[in-house]
């Protein structure tokens, strides 16, 4: 179980730095005359010594920014006890009651500081048990376990007697199955995956029958942050000296010689490695690597090379260097391996626009890292919800907005809900497949292949049959593509996702810069049996504990960045091409950076690139085989198993002047359409509020009495349905459309009404009838293969002739 902190540090609280800062600061200034050797200096930097204590708020860090004496007295505090002795302009030691009240003081505010990181750390964890107990809340619900929870039950043997027998009586059946154990990659091995397998493994290792092969490498334990410990190697051998017997490995079957002779001299340069980072140095054991194939074998020369390259310049050198290697001519595989995953998509995309075939280890999120995705993304997400302006904006903005016009005019409420109803009619994949159909011709072959991902994923969720718009918006927004090395002649992933993969060529071309270890990542400090949140640096050198644990840390960070460059090095068969940034002209020699370590190590000079091996080793690799193209067949044109209309093509073809064969008149019956769609049942509710354009014609038609009739239910049992979808197979052909309105009275009555809304400009009724006849009849006969002993009516509300017009 673990403790909130250092046992002795966890009685002070936030709050008494405000109940005891107070005392200390005056008791501070009343000593401070009796202080021997002061300067004019000193005294004239005591006051606004002691306003930035008295004004210190814990959690602020505003100790750490202070100026003049107050840095001095955090750096000396820590170290002694008695006198402070400080260098001030001129050196000062600060000696008897005011020595002690300012280190009190010092003292006071640390472990104030720590008081409030604890007190983050039990609402961390609070937030986190919250999250935890839903997740194992769902998890248990479908009787599931996670793999932390595998992990933790196959070691709670540790923890109390029951969990114990419990284990005893699974350790048996596995025992009796299995009589040999095989761990690989035991560098990356938690503690917590360790507890679980140590009754197996110890029954292994002490049982003449039975046999533990381990296998890992300490250089390559780069997964400390997800839990590997590589102190448990360490532990293994001491436990068990006596039943283990070790070997090394020093050969390489991966590298050629001259990619291992570079790895050599930075790998095994012991003395700019304890001089660039101290004692973590000493952790590092290094045996000199030989490859298996002798340096004299020509196939497997090949080249490591080191340079110093502009920032702004690296991706062109590094695509000038695949030329000049043949990748993607030649059977050479290719890995360009960065630091992190944020300029994985960035470097495969300027690759891909160079012409190379690229894969990206890790997931594309094609809505959202290229302008083709975001702007259908927009687009589905604007008809999910009209008033998302930004949405809106955002393809107004874009090559869709002229095409949006061009099909539907200008005004964006028609292109709504014209586009909705294409949506409706044809599908999402088909309706975005034909809006950007002529905008393909001009984006790269990358902006075709995100378009085609994203089509291809709309037709999937078609098939699904998601009805909404909102809904394939959030589908294809959280729409992510595993891409995993492939047959792709470069690809790009990071050094953690290499480790395990070898490429012919490597490439480096961001080795670190930053500091090593890198203190932005010290969030929690853990010690022996407590952990907390870490508080400000200067806080932490006030306290032993803290200082202990957070040496061990930077140890251990130092000590992965190690295993990092090692592992990015080695994954190199018989091309490593590494490209450093040029040093800062202000950068120490001494500077603890990986960068710096290659550069010392390596004696590198800006202008001069270090080369083992020879430049043109490609030069005798195979180019690639390139299958014949074969002229391709053309396929005779299809034969539909069958034919797909809609109720509307049934309409007569009789040339009647129709209101809506403008676009002025299709707006007007689209709207129109609309605000009947919305209207429920007149008699049990109020009627919709209508927009101004059509709202007088609607209140007009719903004032008829025999259309008002229609629209209310009148206490009858009735099923209203609106914009109903309608698929049928009649007479033989698929017929797919959407009735208007249809009720279905449940009552005693067996009646089915199909109701339409018709906006044509007719002379009268029989005009109306006549045109619609063939369409309505279709829906008759559709609902006949529904409601087989009902009576179908048809009936078309005309706006035009204020009437109910029967289509029997």
């Amino acid at each position: 179980k673990m403790e909130w902190g250092p046992a002795a540090l966890t009685s002070v609280k936030e709050s008494d730095w405000e109940k005891e800062k107070h005392g200390l600061i005056q008791q501070v200034r009343r000593d401070w005359p009796n202080v021997p050797d002061r300067k004019k200096r000193h005294d004239d930097a005591l006051e606004p010594m002691l306003t930035a204590f008295q004004e210190h708020t814990v959690g602020s860090g505003a100790l750490g920014k202070a100026s003049g004496l107050v840095p001095k007295i955090l750096e000396q505090v820590p170290d002694s006890s008695g006198p402070i002795d400080i260098s001030y302009y001129q050196p000062l030691r600060i000696t008897g009651l005011a020595a002690q009240a300012l280190r009190d003081l010092v003292e006071l505010a640390a472990h104030c500081e720590l008081a409030a990181a604890l007190d983050r750390t039990r609402g961390i964890r609070e937030v986190i048990a919250a999250y935890d107990s839903l997740v194992a809340q769902g998890l248990r619900a479908k009787g599931k376990l996670g793999f932390d929870d595998v992990k933790r039950l196959m070691g709670a043997w540790m923890m109390d007697e029951d969990a114990r027998l419990r284990r005893e009586a699974v350790d048996f059946r596995l025992d009796a199955t299995y009589g040999h154990w095989l761990l690989d990659e035991f560098q990356d091995t938690s503690r917590d995956e360790w507890d679980a397998l140590l009754p197996l493994i110890d029954e292994g290792l002490t049982d003449p029958e039975s046999t533990v092969f381990v296998v890992g490498d300490k250089k390559q334990a780069i997964y400390a942050w997800r839990g590997g410990e590589i102190g448990l190697f360490d532990e293994l051998i001491e436990t068990y000296s006596t039943g283990l017997k070790t070997e090394t490995m020093a050969q390489s079957w991966r590298s050629c010689p001259q990619v291992l002779a570079m790895v050599n001299r930075v790998c095994g340069d012991m003395q700019t490695m304890s001089r660039l980072f101290g004692a973590a140095a000493n952790d590092w054991e290094w045996e000199e690597h030989i490859s298996a194939t002798p340096l004299a074998t020509l196939e497997k020369a090949g080249c490591a090379k080191v340079e110093i390259v502009p920032k702004e310049e690296k991706m062109e050198r590094v695509i000038a260097q695949l030329n000049e290697l043949g990748i993607g001519r030649k059977e050479l595989s290719c890995g360009i391996l960065l630091e992190s995953n944020k300029h994985v998509s960035e470097w495969a995309d300027a690759l891909r626009e160079a012409g190379f075939q690229v894969v990206e280890e890790g997931a594309r999120e094609p809505a959202r890292d290229h302008p083709v995705g975001v702007m259908i993304w927009q687009l589905l997400r604007w008809l999910a919800d009209p008033s998302d302006d930004f949405a809106k904006q955002t393809v107004m903005i874009s090559p869709l907005k002229p095409v949006l016009e061009e099909h539907f005019g200008a005004a964006w409420q028609a292109i709504w809900e014209q586009l909705s109803g294409m949506i409706s009619e044809q599908g999402f994949s088909e309706t975005i497949a034909e809006l950007i159909s002529t905008l393909m011709r001009d984006w790269s072959d990358f902006g075709q292949r995100r378009a085609a991902e994203l089509v291809q994923a709309l037709k999937q969720l078609d098939h699904e049959k998601i009805a909404t718009a909102r809904e394939a918006a959030e589908r294809i927004g959280r729409l992510k593509i595993s891409q995993s090395p492939g047959v792709a002649a470069v690809q790009v992933m990071t050094v953690h996702k290499a480790k395990g993969l070898g490429f012919d060529v490597v490439i480096l071309p961001d080795v670190s810069t930053k500091k090593v270890p890198d203190f932005s990542y010290f969030k929690m400090i853990a010690g022996d049996g407590w952990v907390t949140s870490a508080p400000t640096s200067w806080a932490r050198a006030m306290i032993p504990e803290l200082c202990e644990a957070e040496q061990k840390w930077s140890r251990q960070q130092t000590y992965e960045a190690f295993c990092k460059l090692y592992v990015a090095m080695t994954r190199a068969k018989r091309g490593l091409y590494i490209l450093l940034d040029e040093p800062a002209k202000s950068a120490a020699a001494e500077r603890t950076t990986l960068a710096n370590w290659l550069i010392c190590s390596l004696e590198l000079e800006s202008d001069a690139p270090l080369v083992i091996g020879k430049s043109d080793w490609s030069a005798g690799v195979k180019a690639l085989a390139r299958t014949a193209r074969t002229e391709s067949k053309t396929l005779g044109s299809a034969i539909p198993k069958r034919i797909r209309s809609t109720p509307s093509g049934e309409k007569s073809k009789a040339k009647l002047a129709i209101l809506g064969s403008s676009s002025e008149g299709r707006r007007f019956g689209t709207e129109v359409h609309a605000a009947f769609e919305r209207i429920g049942w007149l008699d049990e509710g109020k009627p919709p509020v209508f927009p101004d354009r059509i709202g007088s014609k609607m209140d007009t038609v719903l004032t008829v009495p025999e259309i008002a009739e229609l629209f209310s239910r009148n206490g009858r049992e009735i099923a209203l349905f609106r914009e109903q979808r309608v698929e049928a197979v009649i007479d033989g052909k698929w017929i797919s459309g959407v009735i208007d309105r249809l009720h279905v009275h449940t009552g005693e009555m067996d009646v089915v009404e199909i109701i339409d809304f018709k906006t044509d400009r007719v002379g009268n009724a029989d005009e109306l009838a006549e045109r619609y006849a063939g369409q309505m009849e279709t829906y008759r006969k559709a609902m006949k293969l529904i409601y087989p002993n009902a009576d179908v009516k048809c009936l078309l509300i005309s706006t035009a002739l204020n009437a109910v017009v029967a289509a029997d």
